[in-house]
């Protein structure tokens, strides 16, 4: 059974959660939950919902938290988690450009191998004021992280991660991915004991808004064909 999510948290419980840290990183769920903790996985979803605003997508929803807890977006998935609003490849988003306020991605654009796609569709979807959000952690984290982790987490127990995933992505790599899709880096913050990090994103009026309208077009077409 999920943990209840509480999407505040005061000061004794942060405190609780800070201090304890590397007690709950081992625990499932229901155990830190059960424990008075916030779960590891709950963390994130916590630290993106005050970003959030108008309606949003989150890719890579699996359990589509974020979403249920916020009450007004979508959430997609490559993987076929029962939560999910609908299921799709990242690269290639069933939705008309400029459609949402706010388009999320937490902790897994470094299990997206085609990221530069994905970024571009992101910024298809969003609209001319939307802000994209973004969680990822470096990749040294992911390196002790993901083994301590895997016994709790469904995308190495469910999907599983193939080789051309990576555990965790630099900040450096993240500016890269955001600039070279248009989009402008407008703030950044770590949490969990500076192990994680919340990037806050732009669009920037470029021509990727054209190609991605492109790629929509063409993905329309061949659902179109397949349903025939």
């Amino acid at each position: 059974m999920p943990a209840p999510f509480r999407s505040k948290a005061s000061f004794w419980q942060r405190l609780a959660d800070h201090l304890l840290f590397p007690v709950n990183i081992w625990l499932s769920e229901e155990t830190s939950s059960k424990l008075g903790l916030t779960p590891i996985d709950h963390e994130r979803v916590r630290m993106a919902l005050p970003c959030c605003r108008g309606r949003i997508l989150d890719i890579g929803c699996g359990n589509n938290l974020l979403v249920r807890t916020y009450g007004d977006g979508f959430g997609v998935d490559v993987h076929p988690y029962p939560e999910a609003d609908a299921r799709c490849e990242s690269s290639q988003l069933p939705f008309r450009g400029s459609t949402f306020d706010s388009v999320t991605l937490l902790a897994c654009l470094n299990h997206i191998t085609r990221r530069k796609e994905t970024l571009e569709e992101c910024h298809r979807v969003l609209r001319e004021t939307g802000v994209l959000i973004l969680t990822m952690i470096p990749l040294w984290v992911g390196f002790f992280s993901h083994p301590i982790r895997r016994r709790h987490d469904p995308d190495q127990l469910d999907r599983g991660i193939s080789h051309e995933e990576d555990l965790g992505m630099s900040g450096a790599k993240v500016r890269r991915l955001l600039e070279s899709s248009g989009f402008r880096l407008t703030a950044h913050e770590r949490f969990m004991w500076g192990l994680n990090n919340l990037y806050l994103a732009e669009k920037e009026a470029t021509n990727y808004t054209k190609q991605s309208a492109t790629n929509y077009t063409n993905y329309t077409k061949s659902q179109a064909f397949k349903r025939r």
